[in-house]
């Protein structure tokens, strides 16, 4: 009865010294298995971050929908494409933009669009409306501020700002007819006010106003309606944003 015992007894030792065995190999596997999880999970994030593409929104007038030049040729669309070239990829931008606004006009356009997601980028474009049609300084200037509200809502948390500073008409053979020191004059008291904007406000600033001002001796920056750019001043406006903004 006591040998019985005995062997009973060791019968459910070895049942235990084999459990004990199957649980830690288990937990090996299990182990290992999370591991290699856990590593693939890694290399997929680092796969996405290496593929991520930046969102772009741009803010405008005709300038930034492009009057009198092709969709492909609008200085937002060869932006990305000189970005893209430059090992920087954007999905395709967002623009807010007609012929003809001014910078409330802009503002009213941007409380009545819907917009689903943030930027990473945001620019600015506006006010030779304003300076055409004699709206005071002033007034653009506390436009400026109620933009900057709007664009901080719109833009991601460590999303970047660029103003761009207004062209000069008056160098377009449209503007032949009318004094051009004037406008000159005229343009530079408010791109004045959009620098001072700028570096007040910690935003990227760029000045295209210089390359605008070429077309009164270069006819091919300019488009065939005669007053706005031409793809090809767009595509070196793109380039010195580029490099201002991104490199």
């Amino acid at each position: 009865m006591m040998n019985l015992f005995k062997i009973i007894k060791f019968s459910y030792f070895l049942i235990f010294i084999i459990a004990c065995n199957s649980s830690s190999s288990f937990d090996d596997e299990t182990l290992n298995s999370i591991n290699e999880d856990a590593s693939v999970n890694q290399n997929l994030n680092s796969d996405s971050l290496n593929q991520t593409q930046f969102s772009l929104l741009a803010l405008g007038d005709s300038y930034t929908i492009g009057e009198g030049v092709n969709e492909d040729q609008r200085w937002p669309n060869q932006f990305i494409k000189v970005a893209y070239e430059n090992g920087v990829d954007f999905s395709s931008s967002r623009i807010i933009a007609e012929t003809g606004w001014k910078s409330y006009d802009l503002i009213n356009a941007i409380e009545s669009s819907n917009f689903e997601k943030k930027y990473d980028y945001v620019s600015l474009l506006i006010g030779v409306n304003n300076q055409f049609n004699s709206r005071p300084v002033n007034e653009f200037k506390n436009d400026l501020d109620k933009l900057l509200i709007k664009i901080n809502n719109l833009k991601k948390k460590n999303g970047s700002v660029l103003i761009i500073s207004i062209p000069d008409w008056g160098s377009s053979p449209f503007g032949e007819g009318f004094d051009r020191n004037e406008i000159s004059n005229e343009i530079n008291t408010f791109n004045n006010s959009l620098k001072s904007f700028a570096n007040t406000n910690g935003l990227n600033y760029v000045d295209v106003t210089e390359i605008s001002r070429r077309a009164i001796n270069e006819p091919n920056l300019i488009a065939i309606d005669n007053l706005h750019p031409s793809g090809i001043m767009y595509l070196e406006w793109a380039k010195k944003i580029f490099q201002v903004w991104i490199d």
